[in-house]
């Protein structure tokens, strides 16, 4: 039998390869998954189509966000969903600040859980997020959970007194 001297150094190098190999392998299988998850988590116009929701308002379309804030109004956005009973219990104000409010703000509910992107897009971390938008539509503040009509009037710089006919 003859041993090679050179035969122990060449295993552990093709072993050290190996590992390499695997790791490289991973980190860009993981970069990769990370591409396509934010791909399918962002909005993209016309893929959700406009929808009658329980209490009147409608399910807002994936750029229907930036479609308010172009209104030149402030603009309150909820982002929540039907699931969690502090977004239904929303709905009621919101409703009540659009129908007298309307013509001097404008309100709009986004289901998150239907239109995920605006998760990622908006970095929303709990249900129900109210975010708030100057009339230039710069977001001027943030809201976790409920929050009263006369707070959200005040958050937008609106007198609760004046009503719209």
């Amino acid at each position: 039998m003859s041993v090679h001297p050179d035969t122990t150094p060449r295993t552990s190098l093709s072993r050290r390869g190996l590992v390499v190999a695997a790791l490289l392998l991973a980190v860009v299988a993981g970069a990769i998954s990370y591409v396509l998850m934010q791909r399918s988590l962002a909005p993209t116009p016309g893929t959700v189509a406009a929808a009658p929701a329980q209490s009147g308002q409608f399910v807002a379309e994936a750029d229907d966000v930036q479609r308010v804030l172009q209104l030149g109004k402030p603009a309150v956005v909820e982002f929540g969903a039907n699931a969690c009973a502090s977004c239904r219990e929303m709905k009621p104000v919101l409703e009540a600040l659009r129908r007298e409010h309307g013509e001097r703000i404008s309100v709009l509910n986004i289901d998150i859980l239907k239109m995920r992107g605006y998760i990622w897009r908006y970095k929303i971390q709990l249900m129900p997020t109210q975010v708030f938008f100057d009339a230039q539509g710069r977001e001027i503040g943030r809201n976790t959970g409920k929050v009263s009509a006369g707070e959200i009037l005040a958050r937008l710089g609106v007198s609760s007194q004046e009503r719209t006919p």
